[in-house]
């Protein structure tokens, strides 16, 4: 071997050097960059269900002293108060175990363990809201019936219709944030198992 070759071998492994340490430092960004948009991914679920939180806990002291004050009896606003109340246990426990920390530190089976947990509880809520709701709904139509029927009848109606339109729209508003929640719990379950295929 002459010295022009040693020396094109020598460049080549030079080359291959900094290139297998572009490719180094290329996959800790691309690395970090998927951790950083699957913590995004985890926060965006974690804040709704503060946000969610924070509203149940106004909402059962609240619940309870204005349905008592508008006159519906004790066991209906004690009732509105513990549905309050269980929407927020149900929620606080679902997401208690969600840390950024465990994306940032590698530990996604965790994640995904606790992602899917979530998810789970998430998608059979319904079997429990629904009926409760509905019965809840038709109580408290029970209760404005008990306390109006002596009255003003116009009056009964303009308040159950109100009722139903604040459903309606509260029931929008909840939908699109279960459905919300549950396409970034979906996503980011999908990006953690193409990870684990991946290693």
């Amino acid at each position: 071997m002459n010295n022009n070759e040693i020396n094109e071998i020598l460049e080549m492994r030079e080359q291959l050097a900094t290139l297998k340490k572009q490719l180094d430092t290329q996959e800790i960004i691309n690395d970090r960059l998927i951790k950083e948009a699957m913590s995004s991914k985890l926060s965006s679920i974690n804040r709704s269900a503060v946000w969610i939180c924070v509203v149940c806990l106004i909402m059962i002291p609240l619940g309870y002293l204005n349905f008592q004050r508008l006159g519906h009896s004790t066991a209906f606003c004690i009732a509105t108060s513990a549905l309050f109340l269980i929407c927020f246990v149900a929620i606080f426990l679902s997401h208690y175990r969600l840390r950024k920390s465990d994306i940032r530190n590698g530990n996604l089976i965790t994640t995904y363990t606790e992602v899917a947990r979530m998810r789970k509880i998430y998608k059979n809520w319904h079997y429990f809201s629904i009926p409760i709701v509905v019965v809840w709904f038709g109580w408290w139509e029970y209760e404005i019936y008990q306390n109006m029927a002596h009255e003003d009848l116009t009056m009964m109606f303009i308040i159950s219709g109100s009722g139903i339109f604040g459903a309606i729209i509260g029931g929008i508003i909840g939908l699109r944030i279960h459905k919300r929640t549950l396409r970034t719990a979906e996503d980011l379950l999908h990006q953690i198992e193409e990870i684990q295929k991946g290693e």
